[in-house]
């Protein structure tokens, strides 16, 4: 049996979240034939419970083994102390055994973990920097207080330090990667772009009969028009663009359901559109698997993506935003989010941005996706074109075959 580079994967989110399930899981499966993984994650409890035994049995033919650590909201700053000591406890243990060539760290959350175990091991380091996490903590609002102020300084400064000590650091996009170079932050040679990628064996082709069937399933009419968003919602995940996406819909006098994928409370998500005055009969809330989302992508009309527009937003590269187009639906987002501007422009009739200060930029954008009847086949082209997950591993696999080859020095 040959015996196959060990990487540690090491994330602050967790395989049972849908992110896991998507941006980790999905490549792992495939670069787990050529290297041997360790994954320490942060599983929320609730979730973690509902789906640790489809993990277990997904990896379990795998070479993966999965430690999964609970995640600890309360008390603030505390816990997450606690959270990071149990991870490097964690990874202490196993590597001290195994030890590893490689550490994968996703994000500056976990950072502190990575540059240790980099030291502990001598093992290469790739930050996987998943954005601009302390900025987007601070951005959405979860930092604001006086009091975060030294943990934001503190992340900020672990931030540099990782892409000063790491071989190579991943941008999800190209704005987040000229930023890196505009702060003088890593050579450009040491850094890759690798946007959230799609796995089309799991969003599949737009079929009119899920789209009905999943319609009758929702008691939404065949004939009205779907404003959908699928993820969280509250901090950095605003509301606002889904509201004037279904206003607008209505001015233009069609019969307009709100249609929301989400693991966010639902009693929280119906408050806020109760703010709006949005009735009830025109509201759907759906809490679904993974791997049954693109059943409900396909009953829809136009997906929304919407962040607060901030400096984090440069780093962000929307997951949705591929699985939309996978399903066949177009997008509508605010502009100057990660690289959304240059792709909308990029492929013709994929969605628009919308100019807040226009104010009828959302009925002028929705006219011609309505008007658009012929675009599903097209738009799951552009899909796989610029977010196919087989494209994305590959990237991931060439990077971890140039570090064991001392290729970045």
């Amino acid at each position: 049996m040959i015996n196959k580079p060990k990487v540690l994967f090491i994330m602050y989110d967790g395989l049972t979240d849908p992110l896991g399930q998507s941006q980790v899981l999905s490549y792992l499966r495939h670069l787990s034939k050529d290297y041997s993984f360790d994954v320490i994650g942060y599983e929320k409890p609730a979730v973690f419970e509902a789906l640790k035994n489809s993990i277990n049995k997904e990896i379990a033919s795998l070479d993966i083994t999965w430690f999964p650590i609970k995640y600890h909201k309360k008390p603030p700053i505390l816990s997450t102390i606690y959270d990071l000591y149990i991870g490097w406890k964690t990874a202490k243990m196993n590597g001290d055994i195994l030890s590893y060539d490689v550490i994968h760290c996703r994000s500056a959350a976990i950072g502190n973990v990575a540059l240790r175990l980099k030291k502990r091991y001598n093992a290469k380091l790739i930050f996987d920097m998943r954005g601009w996490w302390a900025d987007e903590k601070k951005d959405s609002g979860a930092w604001s207080s006086i009091i975060f102020k030294p943990i934001y300084l503190y992340f900020k400064n672990l931030e540099k330090k990782l892409f000063k000590d790491s071989e190579h650091a991943i941008s999800l996009t190209n704005a987040g990667y000229n930023e890196i170079i505009h702060q003088n932050l890593k050579p450009a040679n040491h850094i890759s772009i690798i946007p959230t990628c799609v796995d089309f064996n799991i969003f599949k082709p737009f079929d009119q009969k899920i789209r009905e069937n999943a319609r009758r399933e929702l008691a939404i009419p065949l004939d009205d028009k779907v404003i959908l968003y699928s993820g969280s919602l509250g901090g950095n995940y605003s509301i606002d663009t889904i509201i004037d996406a279904y206003n607008a819909s209505k001015e233009l006098l069609h019969d307009t359901k709100i249609l929301i994928l989400s693991h966010t409370d639902a009693d929280y998500i119906a408050s806020e559109l109760e703010k709006f005055k949005i009735p009830i009969d025109d509201i759907r809330i759906k809490s679904c698997n993974y791997n049954e989302v693109y059943r409900y992508l396909m009953s829809g009309d136009v997906g929304i993506i919407n962040y607060h527009q901030c400096f984090s937003t440069i780093g962000r590269s929307p997951t949705k935003m591929g699985e939309y187009w996978a399903c066949g639906l177009p997008v509508l987002c605010k502009k100057d989010t990660g690289d959304v501007d240059y792709l909308l422009k990029k492929y013709p009739d994929s969605g628009y941005i919308i100019d807040t200060s226009n104010p009828d930029a959302y009925m002028n954008a929705l006219s011609k996706i309505f008007a658009n009847k012929n675009h599903r086949k097209q738009l799951r082209e552009y899909s796989v074109d610029c977010f196919d997950l087989l494209k994305g591993v590959e990237i991931y696999k060439n990077l971890y075959t140039n570090l064991l080859h001392n290729q970045y020095p």
